[in-house]
């Protein structure tokens, strides 16, 4: 009978592994083989130029909707039309909320093919610490084969870029056979909740039903995977949600030299403690497991056996990516304490003590799940959960498809410009405007052509914020290019 039993279990063993090896079998590059395109011959000093001053505006987003500068933000308008005045005389212009704009370029229409939209914002985070910065955060100087000031990156470049092609393919008598909308946000920064919601808004209740919405996301990066040593251009196909919680902890205050057994911050701290440490279960998730389709293939013969076989082997995969930031980020709803006050003198015992919790939530996860698990993990009648800025929390994004026309468009062009790149499709753990628009479009793609090395992702928010004059360069051919596969697709 044990006799029996052995041979059973190695027969399972074997047919397990056979399974496995057949998966890694089929396990295939997806990697599109094209031949770049020729670089087109634009003007490259006047395109410096124009996002150099674009950075001067200080189009800051504060946390306090209502307090814009509006005299800021409308003289960044008049720049626009000043800069490209073929865009403007050629696209019709709209604005909402006084200050976002959304530019229509209507195309032949010969095909009757749905339009796309193409997706930037004008405003920028706060540039703190001035002296930490190496550079003004809003001079624009060039320096050193760089752009440098608040926006480089996030997000001036991508609308400067956008509106660069535009310009460019106008005045060579391109015109679009579908339509093509562009919009350019104010309030990005701050939920977009004034910016691009109504205007997902104002299209849905018009009828507009996008084939494609690019917006920004992913980038180009090298470093970020272990084992990809080539650049890995990420397509977002997903965000995260997004939740803001404060506590708020509250015992009687009295003299320092008199604590009783617990105080106001001691129980705040606990509160905190007891969420970084029991965190909300990692899983491999739609997006997650795309992405290992992708770069499975491209590494080693190792990798390949793990990442074919993701379903039986979850748990290994789960307890290595794990280990880092950039990775857990991908495999759980991430917990992080951001603020923190409590106390007004050092001799005296506060009776209240607040903390701000932000909340970036998987697929499969949603609102209420997180705040049943942070009720439920705190477990403290004293401590009180509040739902931070209602107006900009979300659920966590549909997943678009990753074998769409437009999805291969974007594949397509990045190969074309950027030959030594892999391609994947992969989830943004951040957010943006395009989660407005998931009620007229499908297929929601986040992606920047920039270029960054994985030490160079802090200055997106942080100091010496600046942008290599190649990548930015770059980055206009590429929208010249997209813009001309979907008009040929």
């Amino acid at each position: 009978m044990i006799k029996k039993f052995t041979y059973f279990v190695m027969f399972c063993l074997l047919l397990l592994l056979g399974i496995m090896l057949w998966n890694m079998k089929n396990f295939s590059s997806k990697q599109i083989s094209i031949p770049p395109v020729n670089i087109i011959n634009i003007n490259n000093q006047d395109a410096i130029n124009h996002l150099s001053e674009a950075i001067t505006y200080k189009t800051i987003s504060n946390n306090d909707n209502e307090n814009i500068d509006a005299i800021t933000f409308l003289s960044f308008h008049k720049f626009l039309r000043r800069t490209y005045p073929l865009t403007f005389n050629e696209l019709s212009e709209r604005i909402f909320s006084s200050y976002s704009i959304l530019l229509k370029w209507e195309g032949s229409n010969e095909y009757n093919k749905n339009p796309i939209l193409l997706m930037a914002h004008m405003d920028v985070v706060p540039a703190e610490e001035f002296e930490k910065w190496t550079e003004d955060p809003f001079s624009g100087i060039v320096k050193d084969d760089f752009i440098w000031g608040r926006g480089t990156l996030d997000d001036k470049s991508s609308l400067i870029s956008i509106l660069e092609s535009v310009e460019y393919l106008i005045s060579t008598g391109f015109k679009p056979n579908r339509d093509i909308y562009i919009s350019i946000g104010h309030d990005e920064e701050n939920s977009g909740i004034n910016g691009n919601a109504v205007i997902a808004e104002s299209l849905k209740s018009e009828g507009v039903y996008f084939d494609m919405v690019l917006d920004e996301g992913s980038i180009i990066s090298n470093g970020i995977v272990k084992g990809v040593d080539k650049p890995l251009a990420i397509i977002g196909i997903a965000e995260k949600g997004y939740l803001t919680l404060e506590l708020i902890s509250n015992l009687n205050s009295g003299h320092s030299s008199m604590p009783g057994n617990e105080t106001t911050i001691g129980k705040l701290s606990s509160a905190i403690n007891k969420l970084e440490k029991f965190q909300m279960s990692p899983r491999i998730t739609k997006p997650l497991k795309h992405f290992f389709s992708y770069i499975g293939p491209e590494l080693s013969l190792k990798d390949q056996f793990i990442l074919s076989n993701t379903t039986l082997l979850s748990s290994s995969i789960i307890h290595e990516l794990i280990k880092e930031p950039a990775t857990a980020s991908m495999l759980r709803t991430t917990t992080a304490p951001t603020m923190i006050s409590s106390g007004l003198k050092s001799n005296v015992l506060p009776s209240e003590a607040k903390a701000v919790i932000n909340f970036r939530i998987l697929q499969g996860d949603n609102i209420d799940r997180v705040k049943e698990h942070v009720k439920s993990i705190i477990n403290d009648s004293d401590i009180k959960i509040n739902v931070l800025d209602p107006e900009s929390y979300s659920n966590p994004s549909s997943v678009s498809n990753i074998n769409s026309p437009s999805f291969n468009i974007i594949h397509k062009t990045i190969k074309e410009l950027y030959q030594d790149v892999l391609v994947a499709p992969g989830l943004v753990v951040a957010t943006t405007d395009s989660r407005y628009y998931e009620s007229i479009s499908k297929n929601i793609y986040r992606f920047m052509p920039i270029t960054l090395k994985s030490e160079e992702l802090s200055m997106i928010h942080g100091y010496n914020e600046k942008i290599s004059i190649p990548t930015y360069l770059n980055m206009i051919q590429f929208y010249i290019q997209l813009i001309k596969n979907f008009h040929v697709s």
